[in-house]
């Protein structure tokens, strides 16, 4: 439980162990620098420089009494005020800081990224249109944590969304166990699976927006992918999509 609740802090933007001190003020209350790393089992000296960066980024509070410096960690649920109101002050910037990005002529045409965050960041950009988006997909192979991202916060976001999703599957068991987990209208997603060589092995190609494509290799082994900003790119592989599409209900 407590590594969980560490890599949520982290995720806030905490060190490893700015969270362990901040989840020890929590189950104490306040107390002295003394007793934090007691509990905590970091070196004291340490603590006081944990505990004052966490006080300078707002996590903790100090008082003293009776010449002894107490600390107090400031409520979860202020913190989440706090993010809240970040997240809308930077919400009212985004337009502005987009029309920067018109000023340039020679705008990034590939992003690379890698490791588990990156991939994320790659998956949450499918979200930025409301255009459907197409997929070539292999199910196999992808590694735990993203698998559960996209179980519980990619795909409910993106039906939360309303942004429908067609999936052209390789034809394989865990293809099949995911095809029946979508097989529900309100899920938005449609799917055909078809004998084909790749993608596989965790690979997956995305086609969405006006001019993007989005690689993903999500195998353990290589965690890596990239984005594509190039319309001509975009509408090649969109028109093999809908030929592979329409050429699979053909058959039917």
């Amino acid at each position: 439980m407590e590594n969980n609740l560490i890599s949520t802090l982290q995720n806030y933007g905490l060190s490893q162990k700015e969270a362990k001190v901040y989840l020890t003020l929590l189950e104490l209350g306040a107390a002295p620098a003394s007793t934090i790393a007691r509990r905590s089992e970091i070196k004291r000296a340490t603590v006081y420089t944990l505990l004052n960066e966490l006080k300078k980024n707002g996590f903790v509070s100090e008082s003293i009494t009776k010449d002894v410096k107490y600390y107090a960690a400031i409520s979860p649920e202020n913190l989440l005020h706090h993010l809240e109101q970040k997240y809308e002050a930077f919400k009212a910037k985004v337009p502005e800081l987009m029309q920067l990005t018109e000023g340039f002529t020679h705008k990034p045409k590939v992003q690379f990224f890698e490791g588990i965050e990156g991939i994320k960041t790659m998956y949450l950009d499918l979200l930025c249109s409301s255009e459907p988006i197409y997929a070539f997909m292999g199910r196999e192979n992808t590694t735990p944590e993203l698998q559960s991202f996209f179980d519980n916060e990619f795909i409910p976001k993106r039906i939360q969304l309303k942004i429908p999703a067609k999936v052209i599957l390789s034809d394989s068991k865990e293809s099949m166990k995911y095809k029946k987990s979508l097989n529900n209208p309100k899920k938005l997603t449609e799917t055909v699976t078809i004998c084909y060589p790749a993608p596989q092995e965790g690979i997956e190609v995305n086609i969405y927006g006006e001019n993007k494509v989005m690689i993903a290799m999500r195998s353990q082994e290589e965690l890596m992918g990239l984005i594509l900003t190039s319309k001509k790119f975009h509408d090649t592989l969109f028109n093999i999509f809908n030929y592979i599409w329409r050429l699979h209900h053909e058959k039917k």
